[in-house]
């Protein structure tokens, strides 16, 4: 398992063999958030606070609230103010692109981290292959599929904002997944939109398994969501018999599975993405030439292997 731990230390051999040891003028990096009230983006600042402190740089940081246009707004609020470097975390595939490109036109190097935008000129991308979290998902329902030794499986997919750039790779990723492992006419979706948010997750699945608790399966974009199908599902009596997993790693989904409530949740790294975004934007005003594409890879997560993630997800997640 590659941790965020071992891909900082390799950027930060990368700083060493810059002659970056020396004493240099204190920079500030502006670091833009797609919304904090995910737990995951509030993970994400946490790892790049620790990673401005341990650099001993200055942080501005923004938070969209995915919306774009206080995006945008607040990234030229922090040129304005004065920035070196744009950490950036793109709340849009396409909308985010107008961000960038105000840096671009300011002269302000871009690395982009974690949601990643289709457009403008940056430095490098740390993060995630979204997609590939989507194939994790499809990998589990596939097992599940094959445990289970039914002819189909019918199952609730929670997504999570629309048009929102992890939503889309997500689902990309999925339902690729399966037409490709020829298992897209076996395995059907109820599929509703609940925001990322575990309220509304909540509010969705109660309406949904009320009607029918029939269901194989709950697969979610985010851990927010599945977590929230989860009170339904105890409220209901039907754990055990709805099978059920999401995505990011959440402390309290780690929890869950290690109690057998969750059979899974695809884990990515915060410490990695979000410090990984600050260091990444170090480098570069360091003169450091930086691939472009420094990626970190997602793991399935199971009670097999569930006490690999725990530590990880402690360090940086906000109790």
């Amino acid at each position: 398992m590659r941790t965020g731990l071992s891909m900082l230390a390799t950027l930060g051999a990368m700083l060493l063999a810059a002659g970056a040891s020396q004493a240099q003028d204190k920079v500030t990096i502006g670091v833009s958030y797609q919304n904090l009230a995910f737990p995951y983006v509030a993970a994400l600042q946490k790892a790049a606070q620790n990673a401005c402190k341990a650099l001993d740089v200055k942080c501005a940081e923004a938070d969209a609230v995915n919306d774009t246009n206080k995006e945008l707004n607040n990234v030229e609020s922090m040129m304005t103010k004065g920035i070196n470097c744009l950490a950036f975390e793109a709340a849009s595939l396409e909308a985010s692109v107008a961000s960038i490109k105000a840096a671009n036109k300011k002269g302000i190097p871009v690395v982009q981290f974690n949601g990643k935008a289709g457009g403008g000129d940056y430095v490098t991308f740390v993060g995630s292959a979204q997609t590939d979290s989507g194939v994790k998902l499809g990998t589990y329902l596939a097992g599940l599929y094959k445990s289970l030794g039914k002819d189909k499986l019918r199952g609730i997919y929670l997504r999570g904002v629309a048009g929102q750039v992890t939503d889309i790779a997500r689902n990309d990723g999925m339902k690729n997944f399966l037409q490709s492992a020829g298992l897209a006419d076996k395995i059907a979706f109820t599929e509703q939109y609940a925001d990322y948010d575990r309220g509304k997750a909540q509010s969705v699945a109660e309406s949904l398994l009320t009607k029918d608790k029939a269901y194989d399966f709950i697969v979610a974009n985010n851990d927010d969501m599945i977590l929230g199908a989860l009170q339904v599902v105890r409220q209901f009596g039907l754990v055990g018999k709805i099978h059920m997993s999401g995505v990011d790693g959440l402390p309290e989904a780690l929890a869950a599975i290690k109690k057998g409530e969750l059979d899974a949740t695809v884990f990515q790294d915060p410490e990695g993405q979000g410090g990984g975004g600050v260091w990444g934007c170090y480098l570069a005003l360091k003169g450091v030439k930086l691939p472009k594409d420094i990626l970190i890879p997602f793991s399935l997560v199971t009670k097999d292997n569930v006490g690999d993630f725990v530590a990880i997800a402690d360090r940086v997640y906000v109790k």
